[in-house]
């Protein structure tokens, strides 16, 4: 009797243990989607500063020496501007590692978060290769501001990425795709802060999270309309 006991106790503790671990773990998870809703919201904001300042030096190529100084300053803060952060995912793999998620009864939860730090690694990849190695290949070595412009407008490389990067239709693009993001991180923190109250289907799930996803980014496009 006494041993069963033993076995009993012991088995509650290393469940207590273990569920404690998962808590902990995903904790840090959800800790580390709110930093990369952040980090993505400076990326948008840091595209568009620059897509205003790109847009604005093309226009001023004929006339640039009678824009006013400090609005020179500006456009080369923004030329010479780099983001090095990067996307925070030390909590997820360290998740990834462990056995945890191999034990882990919230199959959707398990599945989202990778669908979800799948498609946010896609995207600062492209940020990384399409957006900033190209910034930074695009760099006019001119500091001086009255020769600058010239010089910049003679190096066609760099007038092709402001050109390709300022237009329309690449912005509408990239721009757009940041309420998805920001829908999807908010999702997996919904199921974060839910976890272990509910047992759903998952096709009853992926109804659930098309849904979400798709108010969502009509509600940040309604705003924005509202706005303009």
């Amino acid at each position: 009797m006494a041993i069963v006991l033993t076995f009993g106790v012991n088995a509650l503790w290393e469940k207590h243990v273990e569920k404690k671990k998962t808590t902990e773990m995903l904790i840090l998870v959800r800790k580390e989607l709110e930093i990369n809703k952040e980090w993505f919201k400076n990326q948008e904001k840091t595209m568009k500063e620059d897509r205003y300042a790109f847009k604005k030096m093309l226009e001023a190529k004929d006339n640039w020496k009678t824009l006013p100084e400090d609005t020179i300053s500006a456009y080369l803060s923004r030329t010479f501007y780099m983001s090095f952060s990067q996307l925070s995912t030390s909590a997820w793999q360290m998740f990834q590692n462990s056995n945890i998620i191999q034990k882990m009864t919230d199959k959707e939860l398990v599945i989202r978060l990778t669908e979800c730090y799948f498609f946010i690694n896609k995207i600062e990849d492209f940020l990384t290769k399409q957006y900033w190695d190209k910034k930074m290949n695009s760099i006019v070595a001119e500091p001086d501001p009255n020769k600058y412009f010239d010089a910049l407008m003679n190096n066609k490389e760099t007038v092709f990425f402001y050109t390709i990067m300022s237009s329309d239709n690449f912005h509408f693009d990239i721009i757009n795709a940041f309420p998805l993001i920001d829908a999807v991180i908010n999702y997996n923190i919904l199921l974060l802060d839910r976890h272990g109250n509910y047992r759903y289907d998952m096709d009853e799930k992926d109804n659930e999270y098309e849904s979400f996803i798709e108010a969502s980014i009509d509600s940040v496009l309604h705003k924005k309309d509202t706005i303009k």
